[in-house]
C-alpha cells in the first residue's frame, strides 16, 4: 500500500494523497453499484482527495436501497458491529453538515422514533420458541450495548403499556427499547451522497456496467465496462446482492453472499386508530422475538410497513426485472392464504387495534444479499490486493454504510494497525476489529448477528 499523509478537510473527513516522483499525485477509485454504500464511499473517498469514478449499470438506486425499510439500529449482538452502528447513527444526524449540503436543499435523512423489541413470556400462548432464553440473551446483550454507549432501556410489561396503549401486553415478560434508534430516507442518502461527491470532481456514470477486468501481478489495472475501458488504481465492489456475481468477472474471489428476497407490506390502518401525531410516532416495533415470521412494522406517512422472515430459497441468477417481482404466495391481492396475511395474524397477538382497523394495500419486495452470520463483507479480496469488497449486508445496507464508507477508506488508504481502525471522534475511544468484516473469515467460527430484520 502507498504511504499516505493525513489533512484536515472542512466536513471532518481526513484527506488521503500520495508522493511519487516529486509530485502531488491523487489516486483513481472505480467504484461499482450507485445505491447508499456506493454513494457514501463515492463522497468520502473524493473528499479524502481520491479520483473518484462511480459506475452503475443501471441507474442510481436501482438495487435494494430503494426498496429498503431503511430501519437504522444500534440493537445488535456483535460488539463491533454495535460500535459501528453507534457511529453511523452519528454521522446521520449530522448527515447535511457532513456532506456540506446548501441550507436550501437539506431534507430529513432520519427520523429517530426508536426500536422496540418484544419478547414473550415463556407461558404465553404460542409463545416464540426457547422464549426464556430469548429474554434472558436479550438483558445480556442490553448490557453490552449500555457498556459501549447505546441508550438502551430494559421494560417491563407495564411501562411498555404505558408508553405505548395499543399494545397488548399480557403475553410479554419484558421489551428493549432506544430511542436514539429509527429509520431513514434512502434517496436522500443517496441522492446527497453523489452531489457531494460530484461537487468535489467525482464522476459517476449510469447505465455503465463492469464487465471484466485486466489485472498486471495481483493488481486490477483497467476495468472492461459497457461504455469502454476504465484504468484505474483501486476498485471497490459495493453492489451486495450482485456482489457474488460482480467479483469473478474482476478475476476475484468467490463470495460467500446469497441473493434471497424479502417482502415489504403496506398496512393502511383505519384513521380513528390512533391520533395522527400518536402514528406518526410510532417506534419500529418487532413482534415478539424469535418467533418464526419475524413480524415488524414502522410508520411511513399514513401508512405502516409491515415485513418479516420469508422463507424463500436464494436466487443468484436473479435479474433486475426479478427484484420487483412478487410471486403468488406472497402477494396480498391473492387470498388470505399467504406470507402478508400470515404477519398481520402474529402482529394482532401484540397490537389487534392496528391490524383490525385496516388492511394490506400493497405488496412490493427486493432483495438481500445474505452471508453465512449476517455480518457484512467488508476488506480486499482474497487474491486481488487492491479490490475492495463492500457488500453482504443481510438487510443492514442502508444503516451500514457511513460505517463502510469509513472502512474502506481506511483500508484504501492504509490507515489501520494492526488489524483495527479507529473511529473518528467523537467515538475515538472505539476501534474496530476488520477481522471481523474480512471476507476471508472463518464463517465457522465467526460471531453470527441475530435479529436479521
Amino acid at each position: 500500500m502507498p504511504n499516505g499523509e493525513t489533512e484536515p478537510s472542512a466536513s471532518g473527513y481526513d484527506a488521503h494523497v500520495i508522493r511519487a516522483n516529486g509530485h502531488l499525485q491523487h489516486e483513481r477509485v472505480a467504484i461499482i453499484g450507485a445505491g447508499v454504500s456506493g454513494a457514501l464511499c463515492a463522497a468520502r473517498l473524493a473528499e479524502a482527495g481520491f479520483r473518484v469514478m462511480l459506475l452503475e449499470k443501471a441507474g442510481v438506486g436501482n438495487g435494494s436501497s430503494s426498496r429498503s425499510m431503511a430501519g437504522i439500529r444500534a440493537q445488535f449482538g456483535v460488539e463491533d458491529t454495535v460500535v459501528g452502528m453507534l457511529y453511523s447513527e452519528w454521522f446521520y444526524e449530522h448527515f447535511h453538515e457532513m456532506l456540506a449540503t446548501p441550507a436550501d436543499q437539506q431534507q430529513p435523512a432520519i427520523r429517530q422514533n426508536g426500536y422496540l423489541f418484544l419478547f414473550d413470556h415463556h407461558d404465553a400462548v404460542d409463545a416464540a420458541p426457547g422464549a426464556a432464553e430469548h429474554w434472558e440473551r436479550a438483558q445480556t446483550l442490553a448490557a453490552m450495548q449500555q457498556r459501549v454507549g447505546v441508550p438502551v432501556e430494559l421494560l417491563a410489561p407495564d411501562d411498555v403499556a404505558d408508553r405505548w396503549p395499543h399494545l397488548a401486553t399480557e403475553r410479554l415478560i419484558g421489551a428493549t427499547w432506544c430511542r436514539s434508534d429509527g429509520f431513514l430516507f434512502p434517496a436522500v442518502i443517496y441522492g446527497e451522497g453523489l452531489r457531494r461527491a460530484e461537487e468535489l470532481g467525482a464522476q459517476i456514470h449510469q447505465r455503465s456496467e463492469v464487465i471484466g477486468a485486466r489485472a498486471e501481478h495481483d493488481r486490477i489495472v483497467e476495468l472492461q465496462t459497457s461504455r469502454g475501458p476504465v484504468q484505474t488504481d483501486w476498485v471497490v465492489n459495493c453492489t451486495n446482492a450482485w456482489a457474488a456475481r460482480v467479483s469473478p468477472r474482476l478475476g476475484g474471489m468467490q463470495l460467500p453472499i446469497a441473493p434471497v428476497k424479502r417482502f415489504l407490506y403496506h398496512l393502511d390502518p383505519s384513521p380513528g386508530a390512533l391520533a395522527p401525531e400518536v402514528f406518526r410516532s410510532l417506534p419500529m416495533t418487532i413482534y415478539g422475538m424469535g418467533r418464526r415470521l419475524g413480524a415488524h412494522t414502522r410508520p411511513d406517512g399514513a401508512h405502516l410497513n409491515l415485513a418479516g422472515t420469508s422463507q424463500t430459497p436464494p436466487e443468484p441468477e436473479f435479474s433486475d426485472e426479478d427484484q420487483d417481482r412478487v410471486p403468488q404466495q406472497f402477494d396480498h391481492r391473492h387470498g388470505v392464504d399467504n406470507f402478508g396475511f400470515e404477519l398481520l395474524a402474529d402482529m394482532a397477538l401484540y397490537a389487534p387495534s392496528l391490524v383490525e382497523s385496516g388492511g394490506l394495500a400493497a405488496t412490493t419486495c427486493g432483495y438481500y444479499g445474505m452471508t453465512p452470520d449476517a455480518v457484512p463483507l467488508i476488506g480486499f479480496d482474497a487474491g486481488l490486493s487492491n479490490l475492495v469488497h463492500a457488500a453482504g449486508f443481510s438487510g443492514h445496507g442502508v444503516m451500514h454504510a457511513p460505517i463502510t464508507a469509513l472502512l474502506v477508506a481506511k483500508l484504501i488508504a492504509g490507515e489501520t494497525e494492526n488489524g483495527q481502525v479507529r473511529l473518528p471522534p467523537p467515538f475515538d475511544r472505539h476501534t474496530l476489529d476488520l477481522a471481523a468484516f474480512d471476507p476471508s473469515r472463518d464463517f465457522l467460527a465467526s460471531s453470527a448477528e441475530s435479529a436479521v430484520l
